[in-house]
């Protein structure tokens, strides 16, 4: 039970601290905790899929032949699979039905579902490994996931407001994913420290797209280039 805790802790503060960026029209919280649990529920599917893909004898999914193994895990299995999914709950689930009637909206959106997809993930994780891979995980993975929610979101509004293509919403978020696991899957004190740099700026950009949101919602609720 305390494994449990200390991993769905992060996960909390985290998704109360997205809540509250949207200060003038919060949304409502039932759709935010269904947006959570469909993120939740999506690390099921996007495990076995992941699993298919790593036993299969595509070019370079095990024997890294044509592609490094951990490139090819990074982006084609975990960065592609992962965000996909989460991408189509968004799109699906609050695009389509008309619920992002702002820009902060789909960031809020977005970011609940990759942080119901990160709960149940660090659960796995923390219950298995015990309280420093809580730790780790609290400062790496779990902001990590909000961090590419928070980019999801960013062009599932752009594609809202400003007409941009929606596959974006799909693709950049899988690119910024698979870098990330790039880095976190190689060894060395390296890879270490370029996870640490990927990681401040994902947080500086995070921030910057959360604060933009945030004023074009409050100006006139459109996103802009």
């Amino acid at each position: 039970m305390l494994y449990v805790l200390l991993a769905v802790l992060p996960v909390c503060l985290l998704l109360v601290w997205l809540y509250t960026r949207d200060r003038l029209h919060p949304e409502p919280k039932r759709r935010v905790f269904s947006l959570f649990l469909r993120g939740a529920g999506v690390v099921l599917p996007a495990g076995l899929l992941e699993r298919v893909l790593m036993e299969s004898h595509w070019p370079g999914a095990r024997t890294g032949v044509l592609l490094p193994s951990v490139f090819v895990t990074a982006f084609f299995v975990a960065g592609m699979v992962e965000e996909f999914l989460k991408a189509g709950v968004i799109d699906r689930g609050a695009l389509q039905k008309g619920w992002i009637q702002t820009p902060i909206d789909s960031i809020v959106y977005s970011g609940a579902t990759a942080l119901g997809f990160a709960c149940v993930e660090n659960i796995l994780y923390v219950t298995h490994s015990g309280i420093s891979t809580a730790i780790l995980r609290a400062v790496t993975a779990v902001p990590a996931h909000l961090m590419f929610g928070i980019l999801m979101g960013t062009y599932f509004a752009q594609a809202a407001f400003a007409g941009r293509p929606k596959a974006l919403a799909y693709i950049v978020p899988a690119l910024a994913h698979g870098l990330y696991d790039t880095f976190a899957l190689s060894s060395g004190w390296w890879s270490d420290a370029l996870l640490g740099v990927y990681l401040l700026i994902l947080l500086e950009q995070s921030l910057r797209r959360i604060h933009k949101a945030e004023r074009l919602t409050s100006i006139n609720g459109h996103l802009v280039s």
